[in-house]
């Protein structure tokens, strides 16, 4: 079988879930024998290909699309330019399906039409892999109605958004995100020591937090709980003199940096309001470096208020030997189960969240239960080789959906 996956999000260029996801997709596809895979991410630089394994990458120009001034006819010239690239390997690879990763986020609606064209010229099924929730109007109407063979979403909590909102019950199925257990780990590197990277003590005890603080140029503060993390580390701060938070903010790509920088600095504003400026350390980190940060950690606590599609980075956590504290929202009731693998809180409670950190800092017991938890999890369910494995099923059954029709 050949495979054409697409991703806006490039882990290249980018940090965030979905950009961990397609390093993931890269990882384990590469490797394959029986399956030959493309994938095409965007690039700032001039176009060009590389062989990574078994698996080709195509950095298209095409996909970078500014943010500003973004003329009509500019931005019908890179549409253009992408789906000739996609017709191009659909002609030389001899394409089985096709598997648009969010495509619907980012890149104009333009894309996502010449996409559903450019397949159905050459009859090609057509995957739509959705790992957030579509919400506008334009979205909602690409999902529903274009020609998408099957639409697979990253968690229940998004399949039911898109069949609450109109789409196809036989077309939709929940496939979960992944895991690299080789990557992410209880195993601690010799060379790496977070808090000496961070310059803090050895008996200092690290809450972590991370994510974007922007999705396209919308601020996430709220959205991802980070104000409200902020006001509970605020009340347990006093309490406690060598607790610090760690804040991992997901660097953003080039064209997003003005939307970036402001939200950055409401950033830093909130953590001043609470007067938490001296126990509270702002990083980036690098893909590579987070098992690291998770294994330095003690505890990981993000309480998204609203859009937190699963939570990759719960699984992550889990799987590095860290205890874990989330939200009732979104898909994040898949992975954490309360009082068993972490802790659950309702979102924009800091009081109740404060406790709940404090109960997991405190008890050795309760903290030692979840992390055994909390990997028997990642490991019966969360592996990106099971995840992926069933994936690439999913995709080979509906290519042969497709032909039969």
């Amino acid at each position: 079988m050949k495979i054409l996956f697409i991703s806006p999000n490039s882990p290249f260029e980018s940090i965030g879930g979905v950009e961990r996801y397609v390093i993931n997709l890269i990882n384990y596809f590469k490797v394959l024998k029986n399956i030959k895979t493309f994938l095409i991410l965007p690039t700032v630089e001039k176009s060009h290909e590389a062989k990574d394994g078994n698996m080709t990458i195509y950095y298209d120009n095409n996909l970078s699309i500014p943010r500003k001034n973004r003329l009509s006819a500019a931005v019908a010239k890179k549409a253009q330019g992408f789906s000739d690239l996609v017709e191009r390997i659909i002609k030389e690879q001899e394409i089985n399906v096709i598997c648009a990763e969010n495509l619907l986020f980012g890149p104009p609606p333009v894309y996502s039409l010449r996409l559903n064209m450019v397949a159905a010229i050459h009859k090609i099924p057509l995957i739509l892999r959705l790992h957030m929730y579509p919400e506008t109007p334009i979205q909602i109407a690409l999902t529903n109605e274009l020609m998408w063979d099957h639409v697979s979403c990253v968690s229940k909590s998004v399949a039911g958004d898109c069949f609450q909102k109109g789409t196809d019950i036989n077309k939709l199925s929940t496939d979960y995100l992944g895991v690299n257990t080789l990557d992410f780990n209880p195993v601690k590197d010799p060379v790496f020591n977070l808090k000496k990277e961070l310059g803090l003590e050895e008996n200092v005890k690290i809450v972590l937090t991370a994510g974007r603080i922007i999705t396209g140029s919308k601020n996430m503060l709220k959205e991802k709980g980070m104000i409200n993390l902020i006001e509970a580390f605020s009340r347990l701060s006093p309490r406690f003199p060598r607790l610090r938070l760690l804040i991992g903010v997901a660097k953003a790509t080039d064209n997003l940096k003005d939307e970036f920088d402001k939200a950055y600095e409401m950033l830093l504003g909130y953590i001043k309001i609470q007067n938490i400026e001296n126990k509270t350390i702002v990083k980036m980190f690098e893909l590579d470096q987070m098992p690291n940060v998770y294994r330095g950690s003690d505890v990981l606590v993000l309480p998204a208020e609203k859009n937190e599609t699963l939570g990759q980075i719960f699984i992550e956590a889990m799987a590095c030997g860290l205890a874990v504290v989330g939200a009732k929202t979104g898909g994040m009731p898949e992975i954490i189960d309360d009082s068993y693998n972490g802790f659950l809180v309702q979102p924009n409670d800091p009081i109740i969240l404060a406790q709940k950190i404090e109960r997991i800092l405190n008890d050795k017991t309760k903290r030692e239960r979840f992390i055994k938890a909390g990997h028997k999890t990642v490991e019966e369910k969360f592996t990106a080789e099971k995840q992926f494995a069933a994936f690439s099923k999913m995709l080979e059954e509906t290519a042969k959906i497709h032909f039969l029709k």
